[in-house]
């Protein structure tokens, strides 16, 4: 891997990071991310459940959507599959059910994609991606349905930086595996940069490197972890040379 020209001189905290020859992304509050105030398009998507089913008191929709995203996560779901989950919860009629999950799956991304463009990306952020992009593969991986994400991705206008956006209905697991393939590389040359723990995870399964993003949210990864932590991908600068 060629040296970075985003930022300072970066510090090294892997002695054998110059092998990585691919990185890859999560996209919720990892590359849609205010630096300033760490919260990202997680909180956006929390948000938009409540405009899903507004029909719902927001204590009582909350406890249903808790038990729904964690089985979900990591990819193991996605958006329809909360709308299932919620629409099984409160006993509705699911007969229709595809057409119930179609319709409020697309309330669901037209107010997240709305909101996208109010989270402020920094300047810094788009350089970073802009200059690594010149020198290494770069990828997406999210468990954001991909259609989704690449609408998202458009829409910030950053697309050109990624090689490609990977999403369900592949899991993290599947599309880090799928990276490794495309680019003919060691599991340990590829670098997987993610904000939650289901990340992690599918770095360890897979066996590649990995690095925390640490968030408003996020506070599990304060300390004592076995990967670097940063604050946004602004400051790959100081994991990677």
């Amino acid at each position: 891997m060629r040296p970075s020209t985003c930022g300072k001189p970066a510090v090294r905290l892997f002695e054998d990071m110059p092998h990585t020859k691919a990185i890859a992304f999560d996209l919720d509050n990892c590359i849609i991310l205010d630096e300033k105030t760490g919260t990202g398009s997680e909180e956006l998507k929390d948000e938009a459940w409540f405009e899903v089913f507004k029909e719902y008191d927001r204590p009582i929709l909350s406890n249903a959507l808790e038990i729904s995203k964690n089985r979900i996560a990591g990819g193991k779901g996605d958006r329809a599959d909360v709308v299932m989950d919620i629409l099984t919860h409160f006993g509705i009629a699911t007969s229709d059910a595809q057409k119930q999950i179609n319709s409020r799956c697309t309330v669901f991304n037209d107010f997240v994609q709305r909101g996208m463009q109010k989270i402020k990306i920094s300047a810094t952020t788009r350089e970073c991606l802009s200059s690594l992009a010149l020198s290494i593969p770069l990828y997406v991986n999210t468990a954001t349905p991909k259609e989704n994400a690449l609408q998202s991705i458009r829409l910030l206008g950053i697309e050109a930086y990624f090689k490609d956006i990977l999403g369900r209905p592949k899991t993290k697991v599947e599309n880090l595996q799928a990276i490794i393939n495309t680019e003919h590389i060691a599991s340990h040359e590829l670098l997987f940069i993610d904000d939650q723990k289901s990340g992690w995870t599918a770095a360890q399964e897979t066996g590649v490197r990995f690095v925390g993003i640490t968030t408003k949210r996020n506070t599990a990864w304060n300390a004592g972890t076995p990967f670097p932590l940063i604050r946004s991908i602004a400051e790959l600068k100081n994991v990677i040379s």
